[in-house]
């Protein structure tokens, strides 16, 4: 027989390498062959069809006699085939009831109870979790309709209980709890499966509800109906829900409650070995690092977790176990052996709560103890796509609130290490773990970080600072869209104003004008109150930005006189007043910034004062009243040496030192005493030698700093040419040589930093004047012939209006004339 068996097998292990696969006719003979083995196999195989021809038969006979019965089925007999747990007949009774009866609307409760609570039934009894949430969610919907109508007379307690429970594992836990309670007001006592189901729904709450849960699973216990399997496994949830409480002593008796034959069952021993590492975690908390109590409760971690690693076991023993090692593996510091616990783990099982738990595990021992933010981005990733059914997660070591938390905090730890790609990385992958609002809100968020971070970079020189603007502006761009999409989902809410805010300011600070305009005006139509002043500060400068001076000015006089006791003002009367300094309205312009120097409201050290210091002295200087503006600058330059205006006011200061010296100058050509003259030079003398000071204080502070951009590098270009007229002035205030020479140098300076720019002509001529006046003709000459060969040199398109006053041609003839003097 042993041969005979071989050689059978070896036939089958050819067939299967061969052979196609075998058709149904060949498995029926195949079939056939293998009953007519053994008498046995011929007596239990014709039994059970023999069963089945039976049953099939009393079925379609019981429900033929319905049929042809004048008499339609009732609702008592549907509810006594559900009884009979025949729930095929109870769901075609019930078919039959509703297609041939005339049932008005309040008679539907009875038929929709049977259909929901077999569909109950049913859903008990899927494999696959999936298919099993969806059951549960078919029978909830039949029940609440069921509920509404009125459940059959005597089976509320039922209905409701059954309807709780579909609701909570459908992932409805708030509706279904309630469902619950209301079973249990139902009755006196509550039946034991009522309260276990309470324990559970209470555990599911956010946050979790553990000691109702406690008290449901110790009811439970007390009723001397409660036996075997259901009992032992009431007393496991009491042991880790006493243990989450930190009631250890209490777990510890509850273990001693375990028959003998529960207590060696990979249950208990997970029980045991999950209650020593939570005592031991809870106590390492309170005691020294490198105490010897500190070593006694790592022996105690190691030891449960070698108790877990023994577990072996086909069901959800074995999984809890080894995510708990990978816990004990952490907690002892031993980062390496947890990641490769987690990893297993999640490798096993890849969409179970705890293979997503064990991802996050993995994710946060990269993020907090190994900075590796890219394998801990990949975990969070993994994680989140497992989780494809966020109400359908049940885990009681990572429950979907603590997750959340979990990954709102790695997502706060890559905006505070600056990872900012992987921090929008991430929030890509929350849906649909998270809202739409939410991750919209982390989305703006991060978006935002991430233009600051970039202008701080910028402030610190890390790069091109231009294009870094630039990216920043776009960040900031992008944020203000996501915040008004969030908008745009938090209408109907109070939560509206804020996330247009947000919006506003983030078109603002991206220098989308046109939607910062759009969205503070949004906010000011629903806002009544709160920033409104600073709303109207960012709408006046937004229409500013735009080249609308009307509009702007309208938005900020509105700040200042709808809130004169609010910090915006102070910003609104400073863009104001270089509105009206645009506009050519001095008087305006200077009222304004009075009112914010003069005013009680600010301090000399706040940023508004000083602005408004700097912005006097320019529109002194603008309106031509030069000596006022060198002491408004002056008292600038003396009180902020810092400031980024500073080289701006010293080079304004060198200008009014120069137009203050133009009338002295002029006067001496006219003057006809000696006293006049000597007065004349005097004064002239003066501003000439300051304004020339002032120049090369900002000359020399230019070209040692490290970084400029285009407006010191003109004012740098201006220092080299004014340095060189203020000389030529001098020279001939003093009647000194050596003044014309020193132009002579410092307009060589410009002559060769420039030479492919128009204005560099210009001094040429300046140096041809100052060798006449050296008399040196030939020389001057010189220098006019080296300005019209790079005249002849410039580029076709080179822009000489926008330097010089004349264009190409007149320059032509002007060199040419001078050529000849």
């Amino acid at each position: 027989m042993a041969s005979d068996s071989k050689t059978t097998e070896d036939g089958e292990q050819e067939g299967s390498a061969e052979s196609p696969p075998t058709s149904l006719m060949g498995r029926m003979v195949q079939f056939r062959e293998w009953t007519a083995g053994s008498a046995l196999r011929k007596a239990l195989v014709g039994g059970a069809f023999l069963l089945l021809i039976v049953a099939t038969l009393a079925t379609w006979l019981y429900l033929a006699s319905l049929a042809v019965s004048p008499n339609l089925p009732t609702l008592a007999d549907a509810l006594q085939a559900y009884d009979q747990q025949e729930y095929e007949v109870a769901r075609l009774l019930i078919a039959q009831l509703t297609e041939h009866g005339n049932m008005e609307m309040d008679e539907l409760g009875g038929p929709l109870f049977v259909l929901g609570v077999v569909k109950a039934a049913q859903a008990e009894n899927q494999w696959s979790a999936q298919h099993r949430q969806s059951q549960y969610l078919i029978a909830a919907k039949y029940l609440r309709e069921a509920h509404d109508l009125g459940f059959p007379l005597g089976r509320e307690e039922e209905g409701n209980y059954l309807l709780g429970r579909s609701l909570i594992e459908s992932g409805e836990n708030a509706a279904g709890l309630a469902s619950l309670e209301e079973a249990l007001s139902l009755s006196s006592t509550g039946s034991t499966r009522l309260h276990l189901m309470l324990a559970k729904a209470y555990r599911l709450t956010d946050p979790a509800q553990v000691e109702a849960a406690i008290q449901h699973v110790e009811t439970a216990l007390a009723d001397p109906k409660s036996q075997g399997a259901d009992r032992r496994s009431a007393l496991l949830d009491r042991i880790a829900m006493l243990s989450e409480q930190r009631r250890f002593s209490e777990a510890r008796q509850a273990l001693n409650e375990l028959s003998p034959s529960d207590s060696a069952s990979p249950a208990a021993e997970l029980a045991t070995g999950s209650l020593d590492l939570a005592e031991a975690k809870d106590k390492l908390r309170s005691v020294a690092p490198d105490s010897e109590a500190s070593q006694l409760l790592r022996d105690q971690i190691a030891s449960a977790a070698r108790r877990l690693a023994s577990i072996s076991s086909s069901d959800v023993s074995s999984e809890e176990a080894m995510y708990l090692v990978g816990e004990a593996h952490a907690l002892l510091g031993d980062t390496v052996a947890a990641v490769r616990q987690f990893e297993r783990v999640r490798k096993q099982f890849p969409s179970s709560p705890l293979g997503i738990a064990a991802s996050i595990a993995e994710g946060d021992l990269y993020r907090a103890k190994k900075r590796n933010y890219q394998l801990a981005l990949a975990a969070y990733r993994r994680a989140l796509t497992a989780l494809e059914e966020p109400k359908a997660y049940r885990n009681r070591f990572l429950p979907l609130s603590q997750l959340k938390k979990n990954i709102v905090a790695a997502h706060a730890a890559f905006l505070g290490a600056d990872e900012f790609e992987l921090a929008a990385t991430l929030v890509e992958h929350l849906s649909p773990t998270f809202s739409r609002s939410r991750q919209l809100e982390l989305r703006a968020a991060t978006l935002s970080e991430w233009g600051r971070a970039l202008l701080v970079d910028a402030r610190r020189g890390n790069g091109n600072v231009e294009t870094i603007h630039r990216l920043a502006r776009f960040r900031f761009r992008e944020a203000g869209a996501a915040f008004e999409e969030l908008a745009s989902r938090q209408f109907a809410t109070p939560f509206y104003p804020r996330a247009v805010w947000n919006s506003a300011e983030n078109y603002f600070r991206g220098q989308n004008y046109t939607n910062a305009i759009r969205q503070f005006n949004e906010y000011l139509k629903n806002e009544p109150v709160k920033q409104n002043a600073l709303a109207l500060l960012r709408l006046g400068q937004s229409h500013l930005a735009r080249d609308e001076p009307a509009l702007g000015i309208e938005a900020l006089e509105e700040c200042i006189e709808l809130h004169p006791y609010d910090a915006a003002i102070y910003q609104a009367r400073l863009d104001c007043a270089k509105a009206y300094r645009n506009q050519g309205d001095i008087h305006h312009a200077e009222q304004l910034l009075l009112a914010n120097l003069n005013g009680s409201g600010q301090a000399p050290n706040s940023p508004e004062w000083r602005d408004s210091l700097f912005e006097l002295g320019y529109l002194l200087h603008n309106a031509g009243r030069h000596d006022e503006a060198i002491g408004r600058l002056d008292e600038a330059i003396q009180r902020y040496e810092e400031a980024d205006q500073v080289w701006l006011a010293m080079y304004l200061i060198g200008e009014s030192h120069r137009h203050e010296a133009e009338k002295p100058l002029a006067e001496l050509e006219t003057a006809k005493t000696v006293n006049d003259r000597e007065k004349g030079t005097e004064k002239a003398q003066h501003h000439l030698a300051e304004a020339l000071r002032y120049y090369e204080k900002v000359w020399r502070a230019i070209t040692s700093a490290d970084e400029t951009n285009p407006l010191d590098r003109a004012m740098l270009r201006n220092c080299y040419m004014l340095r060189g007229s203020v000389l030529f002035d001098l020279g001939r205030v003093e009647g000194s040589p050596d003044r014309f020479k020193e132009a002579i140098d410092a307009y060589s300076n410009v002559s060769t930093l420039y030479q492919s720019e128009p204005f560099v002509l210009e001094t040429f001529v300046q140096i041809a004047n100052c060798q006449r006046r050296l008399h040196e003709p030939m020389k001057a000459r010189m220098n006019i012939d080296r300005a019209l060969q790079l005249l002849d040199q410039m580029p076709p398109d080179a822009d000489f209006l926008a330097a010089t006053n004349f264009n190409r041609s007149e320059w032509k003839s002007l060199l040419t004339q001078m050529r000849d003097w």
